[in-house]
């Protein structure tokens, strides 16, 4: 079975579904072996040439390099150990709730992405939008109380009418003991329904105000966890922040100087490099100009962003 699911039924009468996608399995070890080996090849073919590179290379440029071949073994491994590749579904009756659990490639590192109550479950309900790119369909758990839980899994597509996904449907429905959806539904197009809340009376405004806020203040420190990154998380997001800061860098070097000299030089990897001079060409002077200084400001931020969430540990700062 190169894509599909494994169920397995517990002595306790849990089900669990584990949700297997081989080409992911080949492509990530693959990625993360090339992304070891590759640093390691280029050092390798730097030290056995006779000419230096580095002595023809400013600091600069070197220090973008250094912090490339670091960055080529951290991505490997967040892909292959800090990724959570492998997805399984826990379902307890005897408990009473679900869950989402993600393990690496190796099966290690294990998180809960989700739990939820299943013993006031309403209904079972396809979802997919139709002007989505690609339009992806997911499987969604409505309960009695109105609140909604995705039950699809991110390795392994949905795809209705297929023999693997209607035994999905099948097993998903009978342990739930509900029906098995057949509509698709958009949720563009789908009424949400209006629930009715009456006004407080004017002696309990007080009241439902103080709860409401201390509801709000309960639920801040779960919202500030949620957005909590781990640390080989900020260690990545500080090498890629300081890799594009390094390389915007390099790349203002070249753009402050064409202000007051008048020449530009612009390469690229079909066109090579070009000379532009604004006693010569001033649109196109002006233009390559102001394209750099866009690539700039929008890569800066990319980097600002990264260090950031490095600093912070949050991808987002609470306000």
């Amino acid at each position: 079975m190169l894509i599909g699911y494994h169920y397995e039924r517990t002595p306790e009468g849990d089900l669990h579904i584990h949700s297997h996608n081989g080409v992911m399995n080949v492509v990530a070890p693959l990625m993360g072996a090339i992304a070891f080996a590759a640093p390691v090849a280029f050092v390798a073919i730097a030290v056995a040439s006779d000419s230096s590179p580095s002595a023809s290379l400013d600091p600069l440029t070197m220090l973008l390099i250094m912090l490339g071949l670091l960055l080529f073994p951290a991505l490997g491994l967040v892909v292959t150990v800090y990724t959570g590749m492998r997805e399984t579904l826990l379902l307890s009756r005897l408990d009473g709730e679900g869950k989402r659990r993600t393990r690496n490639f190796f099966g290690r590192r294990e998180r809960i992405h989700d739990v939820f109550r299943i013993d006031k479950a309403k209904r079972l309900e396809l979802r997919r939008r139709q002007d989505a790119e690609p339009a992806r369909t997911q499987l969604w758990l409505v309960m009695r109380d109105g609140s909604e839980h995705r039950l699809t899994t991110d390795n392994v597509s949905v795809i209705p009418g297929s023999q693997r996904t209607d035994r999905w449907l099948q097993e998903l429905a009978e342990y739930l003991q509900l029906e098995v959806p057949t509509a698709i539904i958009d949720p563009a197009t789908a009424k949400a329904p209006v629930i009715y809340k009456p006004m407080p009376a004017p002696n309990r405004r007080r009241a439902a105000k103080s709860a409401r806020q201390s509801a709000e203040r309960e639920s801040a420190p779960l919202t500030k966890a949620a957005e909590t990154i781990s640390a080989p998380a900020r260690a990545f997001c500080a090498l890629l922040g300081a890799f594009l800061a390094v390389f915007e860098l390099s790349h203002l070097t070249t753009l402050l100087p064409a202000l007051f000299t008048g020449r530009l030089r612009v390469s690229g990897f079909r066109t090579g490099a070009h000379s532009f001079y604004w006693s010569e060409q001033p649109l196109v002077f002006s233009f390559n100009l102001l394209v750099g200084y866009a690539e700039v400001l929008i890569i800066g931020a990319i980097a600002w962003g990264c260090v950031r969430a490095a600093l912070v540990g949050r991808f987002k700062a609470a306000p």
